[in-house]
């Protein structure tokens, strides 16, 4: 997968739903700190999950 298109997905959406909860958005930004404090590990893990599952391009 093109990982440049994968981030443009990711912020697409998080663009979206922070213009949505423009009234809220102090309480989208704690949830989302307390959210990455706790589950920092795990985003390492998928991220080096997705580094090994990756085929390698040749040429």
């Amino acid at each position: 997968m093109n990982l440049r298109k994968n981030i443009g997905i990711i912020m697409m959406m998080l663009g979206v739903i922070l213009t949505i909860n423009h009234d809220q958005q102090n309480e989208l930004v704690k949830q989302l700190e307390t959210s990455i404090k706790a589950y920092w590990p795990l985003f390492i893990s998928f991220i080096g999950i997705y580094m090994i599952s990756t085929p390698r391009k040749r040429k």
